[in-house]
């Protein structure tokens, strides 16, 4: 039994452990790496809102992103 609680504790490690470090990755790019001009680091929060503005609501880049129309899975069906 002790183990497969170690297999377990180690399996769960190796899935957690990537995840983690892209989140992580993820927070240092919005809120703590250097911005480009034109934006300053007042803007941070901003940045952090466009991204979740994006990700929820893609319906609305439609019309800036045509290519958003189209359907991948249409490609692995083919």
């Amino acid at each position: 039994m002790l183990i497969w609680i170690t297999i377990l504790q180690t399996v769960l490690l190796v899935v957690a452990s990537p995840l983690i470090a892209i989140g992580g990755i993820f927070v240092y790019n919005v809120f703590f790496r250097k911005k480009k001009v034109p934006v300053d680091s007042s803007n941070r929060f901003n940045h952090f809102r466009l991204v979740w503005f994006s990700i929820t609501r893609e319906d609305k880049f439609v019309g800036l992103f045509p290519w958003l129309k189209n359907d991948e899975w249409e490609n692995f069906n083919e």
